[in-house]
């Protein structure tokens, strides 16, 4: 995907976020690593990498409040799931460091998704990044 958006954290600290990669469907991943979907499921993973600018410790697990948003504009939140293949998150990224992980997401196999987006706090407000990925 390449695209690296700038954005501020949730303790005002400036903060790039790249989007690394959107693997969809990930169903394959998603079994390899142990787990099951339901019929009619399918699994994205999503794997993005934030660099901290600031001069403060960005003190959250940096897909915290990473979502994916339906044609419908509804928001689909992560699963409670890890993929040993594609390891999540760490929390905190110390200043100047840069911190990746993968985002599990599982959804209703028919859902098309239009969006990625991060945002700083848990409700999208005007700090919120958004990448296209509709035409994935």
């Amino acid at each position: 995907m390449g695209t690296k958006l700038e954005g501020v954290g949730p303790g005002g600290e400036p903060v790039s976020i790249l989007l690394v990669e959107v693997v969809d469907p990930a169903d394959f991943l998603f079994s390899a690593a142990g787990h099951t979907l339901a019929e009619g499921e399918r699994a994205v993973v999503v794997h993005t990498e934030l660099t901290n600018r600031g001069s403060t410790v960005y003190d959250a697990s940096p897909d915290a409040n990473l979502v994916l948003v339906t044609t419908e504009g509804s928001p689909v939140s992560k699963a409670s799931v890890s993929l040993s293949s594609r390891p999540p998150h760490s929390s905190g990224v110390s200043p100047g460091e840069t911190g990746g992980g993968h985002t599990v997401f599982v959804l209703p196999e028919d859902t098309e998704l239009s969006t990625v987006e991060w945002s700083p706090r848990p409700e999208p407000g005007p700090s919120s990044l958004t990448w296209d990925i509709s035409d994935l």
